[in-house]
Parts: structure tokens; C-alpha cells; sequence
């Protein structure tokens, strides 16, 4: 009588296989994430820059260009190189002062870098008119 061995053999090496073909899956999606996260910091940053910065230029008295400088001064502060290639543009009319932001999030992932874009708009601050005195 000759027994035969187990069909187990087929299986031989699958668990190693899997584990080369999982690894690097896993680590992409690990830096997918944190991709995103830096993505969603740069873009906070350049929120909390601009409304900063639009404060400033909508305040009475004051100019565009002390909302941009502020803004780009709050800009440099804040980064910390997680954004980059920043432009600030600041325009203010008789009614409202505007500030965009444009940049990029730093990239993680080579070749993949999110684009960020920020625009406020306030309305300036105005002393009222007299209102007529009573007589």
C-alpha cells in the first residue's frame, strides 16, 4: 500500500507572496495618508494667513498692500515648508478688501504635490454718516 502525500505543496510560499504584494500597497496608502493630512494643514494655514490678512486690509484707514505684507509675514511664520510656492494678491474697493492665496502642499509622495487655493473677502470698515440731529 503506498500512501500519498497531502495536496499541501501547492500552497508552499503563497504566505511570502502575499506579504510582497501587500507591503508596498500598505505603505502607499500609509503615505496617501499622510499626503492628505499635509494637504488639509497647508490648506488651514493659508486660511488662518488670509482671513489674518484680510483683518487687516478691510480695517479703517488701512491698504491692500498692509493686508498682503501682513498676509506673507503670517504666511512665512506659519509654514514651516509644508507650503510652498505661495503668492499673495490683495485688492480692496470702496466696499470690500479681498486676499487669495495660492500655493502648493509639500509633496510625500515624489511627483504629487495638491494645489492650494485661498480667497477672503470682507467688507472695509466704514465710519457710519451723521444721522440727522433731532430737532
Amino acid at each position: 500500500m503506498t500512501t500519498t502525500a497531502p495536496r499541501r505543496r501547492r500552497d508552499r510560499g503563497a504566505a511570502s507572496v502575499e506579504l510582497v504584494l501587500a507591503t508596498p500597497l500598505l505603505g502607499l496608502l500609509l503615505m496617501a495618508a499622510v499626503q492628505f493630512a499635509l494637504w488639509q494643514h497647508a490648506s488651514h494655514m493659508a486660511q488662518a494667513a488670509a482671513n489674518e490678512g484680510v483683518q487687516i486690509a478691510r480695517a479703517y484707514g488701512s491698504s491692500a498692500a498692509a493686508g498682503r505684507s501682513d498676509t506673507e509675514a503670517l504666511l512665512a511664520d506659519l509654514s514651516g515648508g509644508v507650503l510652498s510656492g505661495t503668492s499673495v494678491s490683495a485688492s480692496r474697493s470702496a466696499t470690500t478688501a479681498t486676499i487669495t492665496i495660492t500655493g502648493r502642499a509639500e509633496a510625500v509622495i515624489p511627483g504629487l504635490s495638491f494645489p492650494i487655493k485661498v480667497t477672503v473677502t470682507a467688507p472695509v470698515e466704514r465710519i457710519p454718516a451723521n444721522p440727522a440731529s433731532p430737532a
